[in-house]
C-alpha cells in the first residue's frame, strides 16, 4: 500500500494530479516553515528581553504596603534567600543648569549591588559601591539634560516626600541635595530614560520608613517559583510578590498577543492552502475512480481502498508539514548561528540581528492542528468515495 502511495504522490500517470499534488505539498511546506520561523522570532524577542531585564531586574521583587526592615532581615534570614536589599522609590526631578528632567529615584542600601546588576551596564564612571552623594544615572537622563562637564554647572536633586508635606510646605517641602554623577548606564529605554540610583544613607529623612520595595536574590539552589508560592502564602495580602516575568507583565502581555495575531493569520494562510489540498484530494478521488474500481474488481474490499485515500492523505499533510518543520528548524539554527538575518536600523544598539529561539509548543500545536484535519479529511474521502458507483467507472469516462 505504502508503495502505490507513494506512486500516486509523486509519479500519478495523470500530469494534472501530479503536479496539483505537488503544488499542495510545496503550499504546505511553506506554511509549515512560516509557522516555525515567526513563532521562533516572537520566542527569540522574548527571551531577549528577557536577558536585557535580568541585568538590572532583581529575581523577586516585593511591592505594597508594610514592607519594613524587620521584614526584610527575616526574610534574608531564610535559606532561600542569599541578600535582600530594601528600595526607597520617589518621584525626582534633576537640575542641571537651564535644564531638568523627571525621573525615578531609586536609594539603595549597601546590599543592592548583590540583587541587582545594573552596574555592570556602565558605559561611563565608576560600578558600586556607591561614593557618598553621587549617583548612577540612566543614559537617556544623562542625554536629556545634556550632561557634559559637570565641574561647570551644580547637578541638584529635588525629591518629593509626599503629596501631604506639598500641600503644606509647598515647593519648600522638597528636599534638596546637591550630587556628583559616580557613572552612566545603559540597559533598556525604560531604565535609561528614568532611573537616578542613590545611597540611601544621604537621605536622613527616609530612615525608619518603610521600604517601597523589597529585592531579594535566592541561592543558587533555590526555585523561583517554588519560593513564590511559599511567599505568597506566608506573606500579608497588602504584599505582592513578583516574579521577573510579573515585573514586566505588561511589555510580555502585549508580546504574547502579538504572537497570537501572528499565529491568527498564519492560520488563515494555513487553512487556504488545506483547501486547496481538499480540492486536490477530490479531483484525485474522482479522476481515479477507475483505479479503485479496478482494485475493487481484483477482490479489494471499500475499506482497503479507503485505507489507501487516507494513507495518501496522511502522507502528503504530515509529509509536508514535517518536511516544512524540519527546513524552519535548519533556517532558525543557521539563524541563531550565523545571525545573517540583520534588524535594519539596529546599527549600534542593543540587538542587529533577529532574534530566534525554537519551543517545543509550536511544533505540538502544528502537528496537533495537522493532525485534527487529517482525521476530517479521511471522512469526508470515505464520504465521496461511498458516492462513487465503481461499477459504471470501468465501463467510460
Amino acid at each position: 500500500m505504502w508503495i502505490l502511495i507513494w506512486r500516486y504522490l509523486w509519479r500519478s500517470p495523470r500530469p494534472v494530479v501530479r503536479w496539483l499534488l505537488r503544488l499542495s505539498f510545496a503550499g504546505l511546506l511553506l506554511s509549515g516553515w512560516a509557522w516555525l520561523v515567526v513563532a521562533s522570532v516572537f520566542n527569540g524577542f522574548s527571551a531577549f528581553l528577557e536577558t536585557v531585564f535580568q541585568r538590572a531586574d532583581p529575581q523577586i521583587r516585593l511591592v505594597g504596603r508594610g514592607l519594613t526592615d524587620s521584614l526584610r532581615q527575616a526574610l534574608e534570614a531564610r535559606p532561600e534567600v542569599e541578600v535582600a536589599a530594601g528600595v526607597y522609590e520617589r518621584v525626582a526631578i534633576l537640575r542641571y543648569g537651564g535644564r531638568q528632567a523627571v525621573v525615578r529615584l531609586r536609594l539603595v542600601d549597601e546590599r543592592y549591588p548583590k540583587v541587582s546588576r545594573i552596574g555592570t551596564q556602565l558605559l561611563w564612571g565608576d560600578n558600586f559601591p556607591m561614593r557618598p552623594r553621587h549617583a548612577l544615572i540612566g543614559a537617556g537622563v544623562a542625554s536629556q539634560l545634556a550632561l557634559a562637564d559637570l565641574k561647570e554647572e551644580a547637578l541638584w536633586v529635588y525629591v518629593i516626600p509626599s503629596g501631604r508635606r506639598i500641600a503644606f510646605m509647598g515647593m519648600e517641602g522638597l528636599l534638596k541635595q546637591r550630587i556628583d554623577v559616580q557613572g552612566i548606564f545603559s540597559v533598556q529605554k525604560e531604565y535609561d530614560d528614568t532611573w537616578v540610583i542613590a545611597r540611601q544613607s544621604d537621605w536622613t529623612s527616609f530612615r525608619d520608613l518603610a521600604y517601597d520595595v523589597i529585592e531579594l536574590h535566592l541561592a543558587p539552589s533555590t526555585k523561583i517559583e517554588n519560593f513564590i508560592k511559599t511567599l505568597r502564602r506566608e506573606l500579608y495580602p497588602s504584599i505582592e510578590v513578583q516574579d521577573p516575568r510579573r515585573q514586566h507583565e505588561g511589555l510580555y502581555r502585549v508580546l504574547a498577543q502579538e504572537k497570537v495575531l501572528a499565529r491568527i493569520g498564519l492560520f488563515f494562510l494555513l487553512l487556504m492552502t488545506l483547501m486547496g489540498v481538499v480540492s486536490t484530494l477530490s479531483a484525485f478521488l474522482l479522476l481515479g475512480r477507475r483505479d479503485w474500481a479496478l482494485y475493487q474488481a481484483l477482490g479489494a474490499s471499500p475499506s482497503w481502498i479507503h485505507r489507501l485515500l487516507q494513507g495518501l492523505a496522511v502522507a502528503l499533510l504530515l509529509g509536508a508539514t514535517g518536511a516544512g518543520l524540519l527546513l524552519g528548524t535548519i533556517v532558525v539554527i543557521l539563524q541563531d548561528t550565523f545571525r545573517f538575518i540583520k534588524l535594519r536600523g539596529g546599527e549600534g544598539f542593543l540587538l542587529e540581528y533577529f532574534p530566534v529561539r525554537l519551543a517545543v509548543e509550536d511544533y505540538l500545536w502544528l502537528l496537533a492542528l495537522i493532525s485534527g484535519v487529517a482525521v476530517l479529511l479521511s471522512l469526508y474521502m470515505r464520504y465521496q468515495l461511498g458516492r462513487i458507483d465503481l461499477r459504471s467507472a470501468l465501463q467510460g469516462d
